[in-house]
């Protein structure tokens, strides 16, 4: 079945920025060195969340328990993460960003502004305004419907 014009244009732009995403993220070795996929969502997620649990974690990647505690350990060992126990319940663990980790999050937080700029840069003002009302649109009908986390 051939896409409509419409789904065309607009799957050749998820593909460019899926490439230009890569072609970044290979320019900065020592995230591609450093972090294979999974790693690099699990750093994001406790990037965004400051402290989280194993278990927060797990949901915010789509990962099962076991998966996510060797991942993390793998993170810990490496000193990405960094392991804390709740002073009220010493069950509870808390991960963090260790130095380490918060300068690969900084590097991973640049690509998007990098792939924004390009998709930007060409655009007169009218048009960039547009796209991005665009853009806020979708995303929050996404939303919506549950499909973004």
């Amino acid at each position: 079945m051939q896409p409509s014009k419409e789904t065309g244009k607009l799957g050749q732009l998820v593909e460019v920025m899926v490439t230009r995403y890569a072609q970044i993220e290979s320019t900065l070795p020592l995230l591609s060195r450093e972090l294979s996929h999974s790693e690099r969502q699990a750093l994001k997620v406790v990037a965004r969340a400051g402290r989280i649990t194993i278990g927060g974690v797990g949901k915010g990647i789509g990962a099962p328990p076991s998966t996510t505690t060797w991942l993390v350990t793998g993170l810990c060992d490496r000193q990405i993460f960094k392991r804390t126990r709740d002073e009220q319940d010493r069950r509870k663990i808390w991960i963090e960003l260790s130095e380490k980790g918060e300068a690969l999050a900084r590097l991973m937080e640049r690509i998007p502004d990098r792939i924004a700029a390009d998709l930007l840069y060409k655009l007169d003002p009218d048009q960039r305004k547009a796209f991005t009302e665009l853009a806020d649109l979708a995303l929050s009908r996404i939303e919506a419907v549950g499909a973004l986390k």
